[in-house]
C-alpha cells in the first residue's frame, strides 16, 4: 500500500511495518506533531486532515506522529483523554473513508477484521454487524436488510460501522507500556496535560439514588466510568431527568464526563427537548432500545420514581 494510505489509516498492519523499517529524522518536530495530535482530540475532539498531497517524508511523519502519539496519550494515564483520543481518531478515519476508493476503504476494514462484499451495498457478516454497529436504534439488527447472514448496508452506514472499529481497536491497544518513552516524549506529554481541559469529575445527581430504576442508574454509571452513551440513550436519560425535575444547566454538566462531550450540542438537544416538552419513554419502548436493565414492575422509568415516592411517605 502506498504511503498516502498509511497517512490515512495510521493504526493498519502496513503502517506498523513502515515504522519499524522508516526513520525520522527530525525527532522535535515529530513530538509536535504528536502532541498537536493529542491536544486537538482531547480540546477538540477531531484531528485536522493533512493534505495527501504532501510529499514522502511530510507523509511519513503524520504516520509516525500517530505512533508517538500512542505514547503520549498513554503517559496521561487517563481513561477519559483515552477514549476522547480514541474517537478523534476514529472520526478522523471516517472521514477520508467517506470520499476514499473502495479498494482502499475495504482494505482497512479487512485490517479492522470486518470482511464486505459490495454487490449496489456493502455486505457484512452479522457477527461483524453485531460486534461493531452503533448501539442505537438506527443500527439495530431488526431496521437492516439481513439475508444469508450478510447485513446490507450504505456507504455511510458502513463508514459508520468501521468508525466503531477502529475506536474500539485503539482502546484496546492503549495505554502501551511506557517503560522506554524518551524524555522528549514525557515532556510533549507534560505540555500536552498543561495545555488541556481537566478531566472532568463525575457530576452527582440532586435525586435520591433509591427513586431512579434500574435502567437509569445504570445509565448515570455508565456515564461515571467514562463510558460513551449513544444517542438514543442520552436522550432517554435526558428526557428522564428533565421530567424529574432537574435543570438544563444541571443535565449538561451531567454528560460532561462523556469522552465525546460536546457542550453546544449537548446544550442544544437539551434545551430542545425541554421545549418540546418530550415524555419519558415507555417500558416497553426502552426495552426496544436496549436499554432495560430489570423486571420493575412499572410502565414508565418515571413510574419507578414516583411509586417510591408514595411508598416513602405513605
Amino acid at each position: 500500500m502506498e504511503l498516502s494510505f498509511c497517512s490515512k489509516y495510521p493504526f493498519t498492519r502496513e503502517a506498523k511495518e513502515l515504522m519499524s523499517s522508516a526513520k525520522v529524522d527530525d525527532e522535535f518536530q515529530l513530538n509536535e506533531l504528536a502532541k498537536r495530535r493529542v491536544v486537538a482530540a482531547i480540546k477538540d475532539g477531531k484531528i485536522p486532515f493533512v493534505s495527501i498531497e504532501l510529499d514522502d517524508s511530510q507523509l511519513l511523519m503524520q504516520v509516525a506522529s500517530y505512533a508517538v502519539s500512542r505514547v503520549i496519550i498513554s503517559l496521561l494515564k487517563s481513561r477519559y483523554y483515552t477514549n476522547r483520543y480514541a474517537i478523534a481518531e476514529a472520526k478522523r478515519a471516517g472521514s477520508y473513508m467517506q470520499s476514499d476508493s473502495d479498494e482502499n476503504v475495504l482494505h482497512a476494514a479487512k485490517e479492522l477484521g470486518v470482511e464486505c462484499e459490495i454487490d449496489g451495498s456493502y455486505g457484512v457478516k452479522f457477527q461483524d454487524y453485531l460486534r461493531y454497529a452503533p448501539k442505537s436504534v438506527d443500527y439495530k439488527l431488526v431496521n437492516k436488510k439481513l439475508a444469508k447472514g450478510i447485513v446490507r448496508l450504505r456507504r455511510d452506514g458502513f463508514v459508520r460501522l468501521l468508525e466503531e472499529a477502529v475506536k474500539m481497536k485503539i482502546e484496546s491497544e492503549l495505554p502501551l507500556n511506557t517503560d522506554n518513552a524518551t524524555a522528549a516524549m514525557k515532556n510533549a506529554a507534560d505540555a500536552v496535560k498543561a495545555g488541556i481541559p481537566k478531566e472532568p469529575m463525575p457530576i452527582n445527581v440532586p435525586l435520591e439514588r433509591g427513586e431512579f430504576p434500574p435502567c437509569i442508574v445504570k445509565l448515570l454509571e455508565d456515564l461515571k466510568t467514562v463510558e460513551n452513551l449513544n444517542h438514543t440513550a442520552r436522550w432517554a436519560l435526558a428526557v428522564y431527568l428533565l421530567n424529574a425535575g432537574m435543570k438544563v444547566d444541571d443535565v449538561v454538566r451531567i454528560f460532561s464526563t462523556s469522552p465525546d462531550f460536546d457542550e453546544r450540542v449537548t446544550r442544544y438537544q437539551t434545551e430542545h427537548a425541554m421545549k418540546r416538552g418530550y415524555k419519558v419513554p415507555t417500558c416497553s419502548s426502552m426495552d426496544s432500545y436496549g436499554l432495560c436493565v430489570a423486571d420493575c414492575g412499572v410502565k414508565s422509568p418515571l413510574g419507578y420514581r414516583r411509586g417510591r415516592v408514595g411508598r416513602s411517605t405513605a
